[in-house]
């Protein structure tokens, strides 16, 4: 029987929505689109968060923004990676690492102990 179980983004949404800004710069509508388009649907997106996040990452110097304005339509605050978010990135690349690490050893585990089971 399939899980009805909803996911939170949390923790790893600022290395999700980092990685997708170094990708190109991007606004906070488009970040949110694409992150829509990457996770999988059982896990849950709260729109609110990630622009938190997007201006707690400005202030902490790891992107930057700048005002476009386009022929029509209202200015869009357009995001970019600097120096500080790309070596954050990379702190988030390593931890990741060890994560799925340590979940390939449960998974092992895990399936070790289906297998003593038959």
């Amino acid at each position: 029987m399939p899980s009805s179980r909803g996911y939170q983004t949390g923790k790893h949404l600022e290395a999700f929505i980092l990685v997708i800004i170094a990708q190109e710069p991007r606004h906070g509508g488009a970040v949110l689109h694409e992150l829509k388009n990457l996770l999988p649907p059982v896990w849950t997106i709260d729109d609110g968060h990630v622009y938190r996040l997007l201006r707690n990452l400005e202030s902490e110097a790891a992107l930057q923004s700048t005002w476009m304005t386009g022929p029509t339509g209202a200015p869009i605050r357009l995001y970019q990676i600097t120096a500080v978010g790309r070596q954050r990135l990379a702190d988030w690349k390593e931890d990741i690492v060890v994560r799925v690490a340590l979940l390939k050893v449960f998974l092992d585990l895990y399936s070790q102990l289906q297998d003593s089971d038959t």
